[in-house]
């Protein structure tokens, strides 16, 4: 009896064990910035992004003078995808410098956020 409650105890806590060191912080990882040209669909990819993570949200912070309308919209909101290329109608269209905002957030609301550089050239 007292081997089995023993055997269940020690399988108990490997298996937390293992729970707990395989457990990473919640840290958003928007990539390295990068330059397109006009009309080049942007690839924008979260996915060295680390934590539990149940939603990612990008968003435009900054946007060429041409476009400050621009500012503040979120141009991708997910459950589970972690990269995407962004469509010719959703923005991030104009020459200049653009920068884009990854938020992730896990199950219990906490959230981390990075930006990415987009360089849209002529």
């Amino acid at each position: 009896m007292q081997r089995t409650i023993l055997c269940w105890l020690t399988g108990l806590l490997l298996i937390l064990g293992v729970a707990c060191s395989s457990s990473q912080p919640l840290t958003a990882d928007a990539g390295a910035d990068f330059s397109i040209t006009v009309g080049q669909p942007p690839h924008f990819d979260g996915c060295a992004s680390t934590g539990e993570i149940v939603n990612y949200k990008w968003t435009i912070r900054q946007a060429p003078a041409t476009k400050p309308e621009d500012a503040g919209k979120v141009i991708r909101e997910v459950d589970a995808n972690c990269a995407f290329t962004l469509g010719a109608m959703m923005g991030v269209d104009e020459v200049g410098l653009w920068l884009v905002e990854l938020e992730v957030r896990d199950q219990a609301g906490n959230t981390s956020t990075d930006t990415v550089q987009v360089d849209v050239q002529p």
